[in-house]
């Protein structure tokens, strides 16, 4: 087929790099030139110029169907001509619901974004441009958009969104909200409908964004953005350039220069399913926060607690889990500023990864040149916290633990909550509650809790959430004025408070502290005259080795720090009389290990622990 090139085979940027590409009609201008990019990348090195071919519903000179994508080449690469590429995207709310979008493309010739840039497609190389409307109500079939629902954000409150209606007037980077469609499109492109129902697919048609893009900020203020490419973009090396100060050293970008303009942390808006309304006072919902920590890590996201928008009532419910790490093309989320400047969008963040092979390295390709390919992420130890009021309210803290934080405030790595509930929970810092903490692991740590009581007899409970990659398996709340230790067993916590604030009268601890009258029965209570186990402390694999020398297992394992906190017991070892405990988290200092077999005969031993 003239015109038509498919590219099947994955392009390495170290190999295959074109320095400009230039796709225009035929010297007579009548026939069509495109190319056809399927389920693959497309890398150039340099700028684009396209101008617009002559077929109607066929004008683009570049379409990226099944997750294909453009990446360009760092440095100031401005794309020009008259011509378009055509990228696919599928929201998922109904006509009542929003999603928050991010355009890819924008119009040649006025060089913003708007609605009216929308198509519907009618096959994989032809599209018809959306209905707009200023009706309630959008329709799949065919494609209506209702321009009531378009809106931009910059500010602190209601007041600051920012009506768009079908104006071509959204910068690039700017994130727009939009709500989707009533109803179904059977027609089948590319591998699906374009609307099974409450998924609408839109194609993106405009010129393609590259290079360097700036959006002023003012301090405290929040700004809806957008990922402003046709590819993915590496949101945690996005959120850490633009947060912070000096340089940060990673194992996957080298060394980075930071700019203290964000707090680092990203909000996502996520809605009850399935919504009803346009009333303001029945809309559901919330913003869940995303933390990189480092950009070599998974990062952490927290699901948002969804609410009634208007009165900050509870709705007994919470948002869905994703990992934005590498954000999707045309997904918007939220940043605030921490003082006034410009927020940058750069090529050297965007890379190629689909959402079907997101942990396959052989499908991951970055346009920065300092990357270094690794296999996987690095893991992040990571413990949760679960709050909740009555049964009915919830709320989840999740705390990662990092060498290279600290426990206060990190940019990038802790996040505050977006918003609270009259009765909420969080971590303390400065008087505010944080989803998300990220701190250094020290087992002997009590960790301040935001808390808030808003009626009386309410049921205050916390519970323990997911543990990974880390050996905490013992949690419990220090009440600092009674100076009382309370177990999170499986059943959860649960007490009551009367109406106020508490903040820091509760800590959230992994040890346990015993009384000073209590500590001398750890050192003679019981103690066998032969010991039936050796216990050596192993402080170059950070490991804590119990050897039996009998044909007694293991019953339980107490370790005590000379100030009389227990900083770990541990019961079922499977019968086994060799046993290894991790002991890298652990402060350096001397500890006493208690160790009882089946035969409730007990050993005991200082050991010191050093950890380099």
């Amino acid at each position: 087929m003239r015109g038509f090139l498919l590219i099947t085979t994955f392009l390495f940027i170290s190999n295959w790099s074109f320095a400009q590409l230039t796709v225009i009609p035929s010297q007579s201008g009548q026939t069509d030139q495109y190319i056809y990019v399927k389920g693959d990348l497309l890398y150039v090195n340099a700028d684009l110029k396209l101008n617009k071919n002559p077929s109607s519903g066929r004008e683009p000179s570049i379409f990226l169907r099944d997750e294909a994508q453009l990446l360009q080449g760092e440095g100031e690469h401005k794309n020009t001509g008259t011509g378009l590429i055509s990228v696919f995207s599928e929201g998922t709310a109904n006509a009542y619901d929003y999603n928050y979008w991010g355009s890819p493309v924008i119009s040649p010739e006025k060089g913003h974004f708007g609605v009216a840039l929308l198509h519907s497609p009618v096959s994989i190389l032809q599209s018809a441009p959306a209905q707009l409307s200023p009706s309630l109500n959008g329709k799949a079939n065919p494609l209506t958009i209702s321009t009531r629902w378009i809106y931009t954000f910059t500010g602190n409150g209601y007041a600051n969104w920012n009506f768009v209606g079908d104006g071509i007037v959204i910068p690039p980077g700017y994130g727009f909200t939009m709500k989707g469609t009533d109803g179904i499109d059977p027609t089948f492109v590319d591998g699906r409908a374009n609307n099974p129902g409450n998924a609408q697919r839109y194609d993106f048609r405009g010129r393609p964004n590259s290079g360097k893009i700036e959006i002023p900020v003012k301090e405290n203020d929040f700004v809806l953005l957008g990922n402003p490419y046709p590819s993915g973009l590496d949101l945690s090396l996005f959120l850490l350039e633009n947060s912070g100060q000096g340089t940060l050293k990673t194992g996957c970008y080298g060394d980075l220069d930071r700019r203290n303009i964000t707090t680092g942390i990203a909000y996502f808006w996520d809605s009850k399913e399935d919504g009803s309304s346009h009333y303001l006072q029945d809309y559901i919902g919330g913003y869940g926060a995303y933390s990189p920590v480092d950009p070599c890590t998974t990062g952490v996201y927290e699901v948002p607690v969804f609410k009634k928008v208007l009165s900050g009532e509870d709705a007994g419910s919470k948002g869905k889990n994703f990992d934005p790490r590498i954000l999707s093309m045309a997904r918007g989320f939220m940043v605030q500023a921490v003082q006034e400047g410009k927020v940058i969008f750069q090529n050297g963040q965007r890379v190629f990864k689909t959402e079907k092979h997101q942990t396959s390295q052989k499908e991951t390709a970055s346009a920065h040149k300092k990357h270094i390919e690794q296999k996987e992420p690095v893991e992040l130890s990571k413990i949760q916290l679960i709050f909740s009021v009555d049964n009915l309210y919830e709320r989840r803290l999740s705390m990662a633990f990092w060498n290279e934080a600290t426990p206060g405030i990190d940019a990038g790595m802790d996040a505050e909550a977006f918003e609270m509930a009259a009765t909420d929970a969080g971590w303390l810092h400065e008087e505010r509650s944080f989803v998300i903490d990220v701190r250094p692991m020290d087992i002997s740590d009590e960790i301040p809790l935001f808390l808030k009581v808003h009626e009386a007899h309410s049921k205050i409970s916390f519970s323990q959430g997911f543990s990974e990659s880390t050996d905490i398996n013992n949690l419990f709340i220090l009440d600092t004025e009674t100076n009382d230790y309370s177990a999170i067993t499986e059943e959860g916590l649960t007490f009551e408070l009367p109406p106020g604030t508490y903040h820091g009268r509760f800590r959230l601890s992994f040890a346990e502290k015993i009384s000073q009258e209590e500590l001398p029965q750890v050192f003679f209570e019981d103690v066998s005259v032969l010991p039936k186990f050796d216990i050596v402390q192993n402080n170059y694999l950070k490991e804590l080795e119990i050897i039996g020398n009998d044909q007694f297992p293991v019953k339980a394992v107490g370790v005590f720090d000379l100030q009389g906190k227990r900083m770990l017991y541990r019961t079922n070892f499977d019968n086994r009389r060799s046993i290894s405990i991790g002991t890298s988290y652990w402060a350096n200092a001397v500890y006493i290990v208690k160790v009882t077999g089946m035969d409730n005969t007990k050993t005991i031993k200082k050991i010191t622990v050093f950890n380099k």
